[in-house]
């Protein structure tokens, strides 16, 4: 610090209690926003242009300069983080994979000074860390796995080297659900910066086990105590949308057997479990869903029979055949009244058909959710997505389960808002760069007004 009639600061001394980059002063120099007196190669800066630069005394001001400033701060460094994790392939069937991405994110958290854990326990993994002291916090989630890149020879770029094209960066697991992660990482740094911990209190969630509908490593940290009352969770979307719910999955694996004999038998017909299937599948796809209440569900249900086995030998008559059934249901349909229209189906076929023998085995599911449209969660990220894009968001639930389903089982009312990107589950998947900060931005007045705090709280 420089000492005269009027204390002066170096940039360097500002940067230390700003907590920005001395470059991003510089950049704030030159566009006229900071003033500042050159002595030699060096700026000095006045106490009183800097309170007049942050807008000190005016609560709102000094939010947007800080806010401001920590993002021009952080940018490349967001872009260069998401493209190392693009790098660490994380594909749920590798087994390992998301135990070194969740490593590598903790190294990052303590760096940061943010306390962090990874939780293991067989394959199933999950890492987390905790800003804040509040009994009561909030929590922001994304998933670590993600699907195999399929066949290299259609994507456009490789999957996993994080190309960057015309703004947006191609690779696998960019928009499901690396972008979330980083934005996410970021905003509890920016708290870790400026908000004292006695405020708040901000949960960081990266979980596997969500491509597989297991949520196994969210149920890792669930069963260690998860003191939150809300949740996000940042999967990439169109920003256009805000998701207040989703529909339930149901798996079931049904098993038909039939009798074995040779096809060319002149005396015994046998029985065969593939065409028994088929006309099961049909009965099965018949099925009515009733129509959903309110339009947030207008999609309604969906039953797909996606996976079929039967069969030993061309010149065997089939005695067994399993198809795999994956149903989606809205709020109204409930697992229990899922399985007993299965079973009236059953015994209706049985009635007609004396050898129809079938096994049920149902496998995982979740039921489906919403949150209240007018919840606190739901009211306040609504109002920080209008204030950053200027433009009311829509209220509506997601076709795909997810792990805010799990989490509203668990009294925690989850809301979907992440990055914008396209291609999920496909090739070429990809993120627009320039939405990774205004998402952060977008989390950190939801998580400022969740709290109910203010500037004096820096």
């Amino acid at each position: 610090m420089a000492t005269g009639m009027e204390n002066k600061y170096t940039l360097d001394d500002i940067s230390k209690r700003l907590k920005v980059s001395t470059r991003t002063l510089l950049r704030e120099i030159k566009r006229g926003k900071l003033k500042s007196q050159r002595v030699g190669r060096r700026h000095l800066v006045s106490e009183v242009e800097i309170e007049s630069y942050l807008g000190k005394g005016r609560d709102e001001d000094y939010l947007e300069k800080t806010i401001s400033m920590f993002l021009k701060d952080v940018k490349v460094e967001m872009i260069s983080t998401l493209q190392k994790m693009v790098s660490r392939p994380s594909v749920a069937s590798e087994v390992g994979q998301e135990a070194k991405l969740a490593n590598l994110i903790k190294h990052k958290f303590d760096k940061w000074g943010i306390r962090s854990n990874v939780y293991e326990e067989g394959s199933e993994v999950a890492v987390r860390a905790s800003y804040g002291l509040a009994d009561d916090g909030i929590l922001l989630d994304s998933p670590l796995d993600t699907l195999p890149p399929g066949d290299l020879v259609k994507w456009t770029y490789p999957p996993f080297d994080g190309v960057i094209r015309k703004g947006k960066m191609y690779g696998r697991g960019t928009a499901d659900c690396k972008a979330g992660i980083v934005a996410m990482m970021y905003t509890i740094l920016f708290f870790r910066k400026f908000f004292d911990e006695e405020k708040l209190r901000i949960e960081v969630v990266f979980d596997g086990g969500e491509q597989d509908g297991s949520f196994a490593g969210m149920k890792l940290v669930l069963k260690r105590g998860l003191p939150v009352t809300a949740g996000i969770v940042g999967y990439a979307g169109d920003m256009k949308d805000i998701l207040v719910g989703a529909r339930g999955y149901h798996r079931y694996c049904f098993t038909i057997h039939g009798e074995a004999v040779h096809t060319g038998s002149r005396y015994k017909p046998g029985i065969n479990a593939i065409s028994k299937m088929t006309k099961f599948i049909n009965e099965v796809e018949s099925y009515e869903f009733p129509k959903p209440l309110g339009s947030l569900f207008s999609f309604g249900g969906r039953l797909t029979f996606s996976k079929i086995e039967g069969g030993r030998a061309i010149n065997m008559v089939p005695d067994s055949c399993s198809a795999w059934l994956d149903v989606r249901t809205t709020p109204e349909i409930s697992k229990d009244r899922l399985d007993e229209d299965l079973a009236k189906i059953i015994d209706k076929i049985k009635v007609r058909d004396k050898n129809f023998k079938i096994d049920v085995q149902y496998m995982v599911g979740q039921q489906a959710y919403m949150v209240n449209p007018k919840g606190k969660i739901v009211e306040l990220i609504g109002q920080s997505c209008q204030v950053v894009l200027n433009r009311k968001m829509y209220l509506t639930a997601s076709g795909p389960a997810h792990v805010g389903n799990l989490l509203n089982e668990s009294n925690i009312p989850t809301v979907v808002f992440g990055p914008m990107g396209e291609n999920v589950h496909s090739y070429d998947e990809y993120i627009e760069i320039s939405s990774i900060p205004k998402v952060v931005e977008i989390y950190i007045r939801t998580i400022i007004k969740y709290f109910d705090i203010d500037s004096n709280s820096f």
